[in-house]
C-alpha cells in the first residue's frame, strides 16, 4: 500500500450546471503540480471520466477516479466510481436499490446553507452513504463542517477532505489515503476507513470569490430557465 494524496470532489469546464473557466486537462495539470496522486472530477450531472482523460492524468502521475455529483430529489450526492445505475439515479430509493460494492457514495457539504445540501436528509438516508465530506469552504471562526463531523462520528463513517474546486486551485483541504494505487484500491481503502483529512482555513479572498461565483451562477441559471 501507498500513502496517497487525494482530492475526491472537483469540477471543471465540462460541468453540466456551473460555468467553469478551465478544462479537465487544466485541472489535472494543476493537481499534478500540487502532487495530488488521486483526483476525482465530480461534475454536476455528468460523468466526464474517459479513457483518454485517464491516460492524460496517468502521464502526469495522477490516478483519475470516475465520479459524478448527482441531483437526488433536489439534493447533491457525489458517487465515486459510479455504475450506470448510479449515473441515472434520481431518487434516494434509486440509490437504496443499487449495489455499491465497487462505489463510494459521499455526502458533500451536507449542512451548508444552500437548498441543494442534504441537511436532515443525510440522517434520514444514512445507510446509503459510505463517507461524509469535509469541505474546503471554511474559515477561521466559521466552519459549517462541524455538524458533518458529528454525524460522521455518530454513524462510524469516514470523512473525506475535498476541494470542491470551481477555481484553479488550492490543496488546503485534501485526504490522505493508505491504498493500492488503483480505483478499486482507493474504494476499498475508503470503505475500510484508511483515510485522514488534512485541512487549513481558506483565505477571505477565496470566500469572496465563491460568494460572487454562487450569485453569478444563480442569476445565469435563473435567466436560462426563463428563456
Amino acid at each position: 500500500m501507498t500513502r496517497l494524496k487525494a482530492d475526491l470532489h472537483a469540477h471543471c469546464g465540462d460541468d453540466a450546471v456551473d460555468l467553469i473557466a478551465y478544462s479537465a486537462e487544466m485541472l489535472i495539470d494543476a493537481a499534478a503540480q500540487l502532487n495530488i496522486d488521486v483526483l476525482a472530477i465530480a461534475c454536476h450531472e455528468r460523468l466526464v471520466h474517459s479513457a483518454r482523460l485517464a491516460a492524460y492524468a496517468e502521464r502526469r502521475s495522477v490516478l483519475l477516479m470516475p465520479a459524478i455529483e448527482l441531483l437526488i430529489e433536489g439534493k447533491h450526492v457525489v458517487v465515486l466510481n459510479p455504475s450506470a445505475g448510479h449515473v441515472h439515479a434520481r431518487t434516494f430509493e434509486d440509490l437504496h436499490a443499487l449495489d455499491r460494492e465497487d462505489a463510494v457514495v459521499l455526502a458533500p457539504h451536507p449542512y451548508f446553507i444552500k437548498r441543494v445540501c442534504l441537511g436532515r436528509l443525510l440522517a434520514d438516508n444514512i445507510d446509503i452513504f459510505d463517507a461524509v465530506e469535509y469541505s474546503s469552504f471554511h474559515f477561521r471562526g466559521l466552519n459549517l463542517n462541524r455538524r458533518a463531523i458529528k454525524i460522521a462520528r455518530e454513524s462510524g463513517l469516514p470523512m473525506l477532505g475535498t476541494s470542491d474546486a470551481h477555481k484553479l486551485y488550492s490543496d488546503r483541504t485534501h485526504t490522505w489515503i493508505e491504498a493500492e494505487r488503483t480505483v478499486a484500491g482507493v474504494v476499498e481503502a475508503i470503505r475500510a476507513g484508511r483515510v485522514a483529512v488534512e485541512t487549513q482555513p481558506q483565505e477571505l479572498a477565496y470566500g469572496a470569490w465563491m460568494v460572487y461565483f454562487a450569485c453569478r451562477e444563480t442569476v445565469r441559471q435563473t435567466i436560462e430557465r426563463l428563456q
